[in-house]
Order: C-alpha cells, then structure tokens, then sequence
C-alpha cells in the first residue's frame, strides 16, 4: 500500500492512472478504521481496480473544538489495517493541503435540510459536503462507498453528486453491526466501562422497539421508550423518529422507512437507523 500526503504527488499519481482503463474505487474516513470501514474497502476492492482509501479528520464538520481535538486518531493502527484490506492507496493530506485558503465551507446543498442532525448542528452538513467534493475534484473516482449509518450525510452526498454533475457513483453499504446491533462507531472505542454496559442495554432495548415496529405494532410509545432509556441513564435524545428512506420525511409508512434515532451516553453522541421493511 502507498501513502501519499500531498496533493501534488496524489495528482501525479492519478494522471498516470487515468491513461490506463483502470476504475477507481474510492473509501473517505476520519480515521479510526473499524470493520465497518473495512466492509466499505472490500466491496470496493471486488468492483474497481484501484481502491483509494483516505483519513482526514475534517475540521469543517465539527461544531465545536473541543469534539474535533478529541476525535479517536489511531494512525499506525489504521495504517496496518489498510495494508491488510489490500487497499492500493492511503491519501493522508493535511489541513493546508484540503483548505490551502483557510477553512471554507459552502452551503450548496438544501435538500434534506432542518431535519435529523442538521437541527443538533447547525453547518456539519457544509462542512461534510464541501470537503467530499473537494475530495471527489482531486479524485475523481468511478466510485465512492458510504456506510448506511450515516443514512442523512450519504443521501446529501448523493444530490450534492446529481447538482453538480459529478460523474460518480455513489454506493450505500449496510452498517456493519456491534454484538449488541448497534452499528459501528469510531467514536464509540473511547467508551469508558460503564459507558460501554450503557451502550450494551441501549441496542437491545432499541431492537426489541425495531421489531415490534416491524410487526407493524402502529401504537409503539415512543415516549414510554425514551422512559425505558432514561432507566439505563440516557437523558438526551436528540431525535426518534420514522422517516421514508427515499424523502425522509416523517411518514406512518413503514414499507419504505426507518426509525432513526441519535441520542447521548454522557458527552458521546450515537446516531443509527434501521430498515422497518
């Protein structure tokens, strides 16, 4: 696997590339590479001929210093998991080269807007899509891989994509889950002990309420649910919510929905989705 920090040398790279008919498959991270990441490496490594993977904490997307300055950064772990993905290709920039004019981010994209994460914090979702087309500028891959956790920011991506004709493919992969079926998180590895015995209650509490929605049970409480959450001391929640995975628009339908939901452990903001169909 190569490393690559700058963009110079990435783009010389990539022009070599494209003289040949080699498709490129592209995985954005933050770092902090779990199986869930991994997933995303191999389906990309079985449909391209060139994977790039890269790590870069965006400043962007953060609403506060102190949530980005604690972020998990485990590089020389990261680093042998990728080698052992098969990935081609580690990007590994720093800030100056993806904000060579400072810290800049655009509003271009208003659909799926005021909902879900986007009422919490307020500009994640400019920072996010400003620096994936940045990222898919420089690359420009045939491909790129989201995990469905992120169901909001992939769905974004995808119309960022169709409004600026980008000749990409973006592709959703389902979340890979935790014993407890809850998806996995790069934020979740700095769970202290009782956070973790929190975490564990907390995904089987949330898929005992997935399945009896399944069953189509119309008068699930979602207030008696976050009662059940505050016994196992979760206090904030955010959102909890059914929403059509097309629109995601609140909707009653559950042949096309989601539950939603990003509550807290403590300080630790955990957000999932789940298929009701």
């Amino acid at each position: 696997m190569k490393i690559i920090r700058k963009t110079k040398e990435l783009k010389n790279l990539l022009d070599s590339i494209s003289n040949s008919s080699w498709s490129i498959g592209l995985v954005l991270t933050m770092g902090n590479i779990h199986e869930g990441h991994l997933s995303l490496i191999r389906e990309a490594k079985n449909n391209n001929k060139f994977v790039i993977t890269s790590i870069f904490i965006n400043p962007t997307q953060f609403n506060n210093n102190d949530d980005y300055n604690l972020y998990p950064k485990t590089l020389d772990q990261d680093i042998l998991k990728l080698k052992s993905s098969n990935c081609d290709l580690l990007y590994l920039p720093s800030v100056d080269e993806i904000y060579p004019n400072g810290l800049i981010k655009e509003r271009s994209i208003l659909k799926y807007r005021n909902i879900l994460c986007d009422v919490s914090r307020p500009g994640h979702f400019d920072g996010v899509t400003t620096v994936v087309n940045t990222f898919f500028n420089l690359i420009k891959p045939k491909n790129s891989y989201f995990g469905e956790k992120d169901f909001q920011q992939m769905k974004l991506i995808d119309e960022m994509v169709r409004i600026k004709k980008l000749n990409i493919n973006i592709i959703p992969c389902s979340s890979v889950r935790d014993k407890n079926g809850m998806s996995l998180s790069s934020r979740n590895s700095n769970f202290s002990l009782d956070q973790s015995e929190i975490f564990e209650k907390l995904g089987k509490k949330i898929l005992l309420l997935v399945e009896s929605l399944k069953q189509k049970n119309l008068k699930v409480n979602f207030n008696e649910f976050k009662k059940e959450l505050s016994k196992i001391n979760i206090n904030k929640i955010d959102y909890l919510e059914i929403r059509d995975e097309n629109s995601l628009e609140i909707t009653n339908n559950f042949n096309n929905a989601r539950l939603f939901i990003a509550i807290y452990i403590d300080n630790t903001r955990i957000i999932d989705n789940f298929k009701l169909y």
